[in-house]
């Protein structure tokens, strides 16, 4: 992942334009330009490191995921969803920035805040996993794996196992690196391998889809749900 940081005078400015000034977004710019020839592809994944701007998924009626849509129909739409979290230039990120109501709010809480905790954008190389491999959200509670689930279930057949053995070799791993003692990590396995996605806080308002808040942050062993 490549951080640039935002202070609050950046944000201010963001939220009074609409876009940043152009120090910063020429630092943007540069940046998208390097990881772009770095890893050969025109196309990057953005977010905050607070949140991704993904409310914004959904504003198409003709890929709204219906109950009744088969689970090969609902992965399909979301993978076209989530083409729009694909960024290829500094306008791409400031259309993200200023529609989703997930970033603003991020970006205005921060500025309230008296926290020492920081606000990045964050870039990586954009990497599709929905539709190729499995995703699972995971739930550390007080350095110690409590859940493991699929993430997005409904996507996903009923004869769909859970790779436990591989996925915790990898949480601990994350465990000894990530200095919080409670969140959720998002990965995948691909190849008898696991990999990162992202990290984000474990809340009640965390969707933790086949899994309960309440059981997680309970438990004293491991859950384990499709």
């Amino acid at each position: 992942y490549t951080l640039l940081e935002l202070d609050k005078s950046d944000i201010n400015y963001f939220l009074d334009n609409k876009t940043f000034d152009k120090n910063l977004k020429l630092k943007i710019i540069n940046t998208i330009l390097n990881l772009q020839e770095k890893y050969k592809e025109k196309y990057l994944f953005f977010r905050l490191n607070t949140r991704s701007p993904k409310d914004i998924l959904e504003t198409d009626d003709n890929l709204e995921i219906l109950d009744e849509d088969s689970s090969k129909t609902k992965m399909d739409k979301k993978i076209k969803q989530l083409n729009v979290l694909k960024i290829s230039n500094y306008e791409d990120i400031i259309y993200l920035l200023n529609s989703s109501s997930r970033t603003k709010t991020d970006m205005l809480d921060y500025m309230s805040s008296n926290s020492e905790d920081k606000l990045y954008l964050v870039f990586t190389k954009w990497n599709q996993i929905l539709g190729n491999y499995t995703e699972y959200r995971c739930c550390i509670v007080d350095k110690k794996p409590i859940g493991i689930c699929l993430f997005k279930p409904e996507y996903y057949s009923l004869y769909t196992t859970v790779p436990v053995e591989i996925i915790l070799v990898f949480l601990y791993q994350v465990i000894k690196k990530v200095p919080y003692d409670t969140y959720v990590v998002d990965v995948y396995v691909k190849n008898n391998q696991c990999y990162l996605i992202e990290i984000n806080p474990l809340t009640k308002e965390t969707d933790l889809f086949s899994l309960d808040y309440d059981d997680v942050i309970n438990s004293d062993s491991l859950i384990v749900t499709l």
